[in-house]
């Protein structure tokens, strides 16, 4: 497990490079203010392109003794070390089916990851996320955070749910009733 407290070192150090926000299963542990994750972390630029500037990302990540590798959909990955272990960071930006429409980008709020401060999307928009990709493992992450919410440790506005599901162009309908069928119904 890795601190938050040095998962924010290493993205104020990203961020000298581009403006980014933070889009992955990281959401879910902020939002339950946890200290420590075993998960990546999922970074979605802003100002930079991944695959046209991936040059100078790698190069960045040379000066500073960091692996470089790729995420199933060939974006890059970056591999930290952290004490004896390694944090994997996953960049991403729209190509193939992989999709976060500007509402998901333009809604993310500041959140403190350790003692510095990032955009993260809304868990809404997560959900909305995992809903749109619908993997195997993302319908039983957005089961765990189901059970969350029944539970009272996570909060979520079904307004924003619904309206931000709008911006999901063509797969809107299918995400309203992937949600429908694991109990998330929306309006």
């Amino acid at each position: 497990m890795i601190s938050f407290e040095k998962i924010g070192e290493i993205l104020d150090e990203i961020r000298r490079l581009m403006d980014f926000v933070i889009i992955g299963d990281t959401v879910v542990d902020l939002t339950l203010n946890r200290k420590v994750t075993e998960s990546d972390v999922d970074i979605f630029p802003i100002n930079f392109s991944v695959l046209i500037e991936g040059d100078l990302l790698k190069s960045f990540a040379e000066e500073r003794n960091w692996e470089v590798g790729s995420t199933p959909i060939d974006t890059p990955r970056l591999i930290v070390p952290v004490d004896d272990e390694q944090l994997q960071l996953d960049f991403y930006e729209n190509i193939q089916d992989f999709f976060v429409p500007p509402v998901v980008v333009e809604s993310a709020e500041e959140m403190k990851v350790g003692g510095k401060t990032f955009k993260v999307i809304k868990i809404e928009d997560y959900i909305l996320l995992k809903a749109n990709a619908f993997r195997e493992e993302d319908e039983t992450e957005i089961k765990k955070i189901i059970q969350l919410i029944g539970e009272k440790k996570i909060k979520i506005d079904l307004k924003i749910l619904s309206e931000h599901a709008k911006d999901f162009e063509e797969n809107a309908q299918s995400i309203r009733e992937r949600l429908a069928s694991i109990g998330l119904k929306l309006s």
